[in-house]
């Protein structure tokens, strides 16, 4: 590899800013479901599937 520190530095930034990304949409889902469990709702099908979507994103990175 013959990258640059400095270009190094961004993909490190890049791939960091990423999963913050990734992080914050799963823990906004998250608090979603926990609010409507709280609350005796059930999740509907498009809450599990948008949940689960989030959770393979993350464990696929």
């Amino acid at each position: 590899m013959n990258a640059r520190p400095t270009e190094l530095t961004a993909t490190a930034s890049t791939a960091s800013a990423g999963a913050l990304v990734r992080l914050q949409r799963l823990e906004a889902l998250l608090n979603i479901a926990r609010e409507k469990l709280a609350l005796g709702e059930a999740l509907s099908r498009a809450d599990m599937q948008r949940l689960n979507a989030a959770l393979d994103d993350m464990a696929a990175k």
